[in-house]
């Protein structure tokens, strides 16, 4: 993995936030939203919370290798986070109205868990071609899918900012949740908004495709190229890259009791 965060080129504070654990196949990304700096406390608190859950549940769920206990993992550490946020949101006034997207991936048995709320993006480059994994919790997007506005114009839209969804902004969290097979060579890119609003899918990709070997050097492109679009956002950006393929939980379990016969 290799992650970079950026505050862009117009704003003093950097409200994303991002944690990562390569071992653990753990990355989190939060964009906050608030005024007075409130954003960039809902971001770091989302984010921590639910990079410190998944690390302490990562070890049990992979012995267990239930079906779903992954997404479990995901959909409980989410709701931590957002009655977090909601919380403090409501006990400081400086706080009140506070939220954050969120975009999380957990790697496990040749597999990925992802859970997002908001405008933040998963997107998978495989075999050059770029896939969006997520779909933006966003007016623009709700517009768009209505026909009231066409993909083209999107790009002069005043409502790309104005997500539909968050965290922390209600008592429940309504994230999505989803599962995604991770092949060998596979790029993913978590990303905030400051990326994708700023530069297009096609140069993304084309970035991806050109420095793919060298993670690092991939993701601050990426920040540059947004900065030298414009960078009027904070930009975030988490790149995750398959190896090589990882065993099941299920299949270490058959070696070790293989080799224990033996």
């Amino acid at each position: 993995m290799a992650a970079l965060s950026d505050a862009g080129s117009v704003r003093q504070f950097n409200e994303d936030a991002i944690a990562t654990d390569p071992d653990a196949g753990i990355a989190v990304l939060a964009d906050g939203m608030g005024g007075h700096r409130a954003g960039e406390v809902a971001s770091r608190m989302a984010a921590r919370i639910v990079f410190d859950h998944l690390q302490s549940r990562v070890i049990a769920f992979r012995s267990s290798a239930g079906a779903h206990s992954a997404l479990q993992a995901l959909d409980e550490s989410i709701n931590r986070a957002n009655k977090a946020v909601f919380d403090a949101s409501r006990a400081e006034a400086g706080h009140h109205g506070m939220g954050t997207t969120l975009a999380v991936t957990l790697f496990y048995d040749n597999r990925v868990a992802l859970g997002h709320i908001g405008d933040s993006r998963v997107y998978r480059l495989r075999d050059g071609a770029l896939a969006a994994l997520t779909r933006d919790d966003s007016l623009l997007r709700e517009e768009i899918d209505r026909g009231w506005i066409t993909a083209a114009d999107a790009g002069e839209s005043h409502n790309r900012s104005l997500v539909t969804r968050a965290l922390g902004v209600e008592p429940q969290a309504r994230a999505h949740l989803a599962e995604d097979d991770a092949r060998e060579g596979d790029l993913y890119v978590v990303c905030s908004d400051g990326l994708n609003d700023l530069v297009d899918d096609a140069d993304i990709a084309l970035i991806l495709s050109a420095l793919h070997v060298n993670l690092p050097l991939a993701a601050g492109q990426l920040v540059q190229a947004a900065k030298d679009n414009g960078g009027y956002d904070n930009v975030s950006v988490i790149l995750a890259k398959v190896l090589q393929p990882f065993p099941a939980a299920s299949r270490q379990r058959w070696t070790r009791w293989l080799r224990w016969l033996r």
